[in-house]
């Protein structure tokens, strides 16, 4: 019993890594279809995910920061 129990929570968190990179790779504009499925991988979803964190966002010059002249202190 414990064995399945094991199996499955391991299923779960795979779902749920899957699940989150898949989300992260839409929001940073990269395919999100390939890091869900690497996601899925043991031992790739890891490094899927610190790939994720690492690479940067496709989508930055639409998220541009306006810093007023005004508001800046020496």
């Amino acid at each position: 019993m414990d064995l399945w129990f094991a199996g499955w929570l391991f299923g779960c968190s795979l779902i749920i890594l899957s699940w989150y990179c898949h989300q992260l790779a839409s929001e940073k504009g990269y395919s999100p279809w390939l890091f869900a499925v690497l996601g899925l991988l043991p031992l790739l979803n890891f490094f899927s995910l610190l790939l994720l964190y690492l690479l940067p966002d496709k989508h930055a010059e639409e998220h541009r920061v306006y810093f007023s002249k005004f508001r800046q202190r020496p």
